[in-house]
């Protein structure tokens, strides 16, 4: 309980302060327990797209502002705590896809699912750069973080941005990316 009162604080502090403005709709992440990260893509920018993270204590903080398409009718963002162990379990079920509602556009996640799989290596750095080198996407920004204990994101149902959940056992990848409204 202490571990969630924790996270939740970081989640409150990192909205208010953390790369945001009052224009546009931004979509925040935080995790603990982190064990790997990267980012790629479009570069950092404080006006659009922040990520720092830290193996010493574990925990990631990403915010980013989304270039919405609108063509999918919904603009509901979409807020959850989940535990690593939860995922996997999602992740196990055959009968439906657990990334279908975070990562709406359906050629993005074959293509992120296959990332996963190609990547020679099982880091979020090979996950990224597979994804960079695969993807004709500019204007994008992909990260990833591995993390053994739980995470608290949001995500919206959008053409334009894609939260996918994959692994196995205790290691757990979350690779989220966006088209950045650099506006």
């Amino acid at each position: 309980m202490l571990r969630l009162t924790f996270i939740l604080l970081i989640v409150g502090y990192s909205s208010a302060n953390f790369c945001t403005d009052d224009t546009g709709e931004w979509i925040s992440a935080v995790a603990d327990g982190v064990t790997d990260y990267a980012h790629g893509g479009t570069r950092l920018n404080t006006k659009y797209y922040c990520f720092e993270g830290c193996l010493n204590t574990g925990t990631v903080l990403q915010n980013y502002k989304v270039d919405l398409s609108g063509n999918n009718g919904t603009t509901v963002k979409i807020e959850r705590i989940r535990a690593a162990k939860d995922i996997v379990s999602l992740v196990a079920n055959d009968d439906e896809d657990p990334n279908a509602r975070s990562c709406v556009d359906p050629v993005l996640r074959q293509d992120v699912k296959t990332a996963l799989q190609k990547a020679t290596q099982n880091t979020c750095k090979n996950i990224v750069n597979t994804l960079v080198l695969n993807l004709n996407r500019p204007g994008w920004a992909i990260t990833c973080m591995r993390y053994t204990d739980m995470a608290v994101d949001d995500y919206i149902s959008d053409m334009n941005f894609c939260s996918y959940d994959g692994g196995e056992y205790h290691d757990v990848f979350t690779v989220r990316l966006a088209k950045l409204d650099m506006s």
